[in-house]
């Protein structure tokens, strides 16, 4: 992807989706080097293929060919897992989901421990017992859930209600 050998590819996203990568790696480690993503392949791009190749014992060319550009997203990613923000989580199961009063499934322990958090945070929400049900203080809970959102105040766990509970716990908890 250097300019001898793709100029078609000059100021184009593989070049941002590159300079990216590298500058995101270059944050983590202080031998690479850190780059503005233009889009251009120039001399300080070069520079950091050719330091991130050294680096990871690859062919020191300048030229991202397939086992450079798999290198570069290999170690891109394994930082995103370690400093980068966790994927989303969906706990709920595929296709319409509800919970009503009494109904005990797996989630509802993931709901349970969102709620054990926001109680430390918000006095709207009370104590709950971690039993998988739907019941008393997680029924209530759900209820409070609801009235805060403005939805229907059925007590029922389903998408939306989910929804809105994930919104306020990453506001008051994740984000905190």
């Amino acid at each position: 992807m250097n300019e001898s050998s793709t100029p078609e590819l000059n100021g184009g996203q593989p070049i941002r989706s590159l300079q990216y990568m590298l500058n995101e790696l270059a944050i983590h480690n202080p031998v690479l080097t850190r780059l503005a993503v233009d889009g251009i392949f120039g001399e300080r791009t070069l520079e950091a293929v050719m330091v991130f190749q050294r680096e990871y014992r690859l062919p020191v060319n300048g030229v991202v060919d397939l086992n450079t550009w798999d290198a570069i997203q290999d170690a891109y990613f394994k930082v995103e897992l370690l400093y980068g923000n966790p994927p989303p989580l969906n706990v709920l199961p595929n296709g319409t989901y509800i919970a009503a009063e009494g109904a005990e499934s797996e989630p509802m322990l993931i709901v349970q421990a969102m709620f054990v958090s926001l109680n430390k945070k918000m006095s709207n929400f009370g104590p709950c017992e971690m039993n998988s049900c739907n019941d008393g203080g997680t029924h209530a809970n759900i209820r409070e859930v609801q009235r805060i959102a403005g939805l229907p105040i059925t007590g029922t766990l389903d998408r939306v209600t989910w929804s809105y509970m994930v919104q306020l716990y990453q506001a008051l908890i994740t984000r905190s």
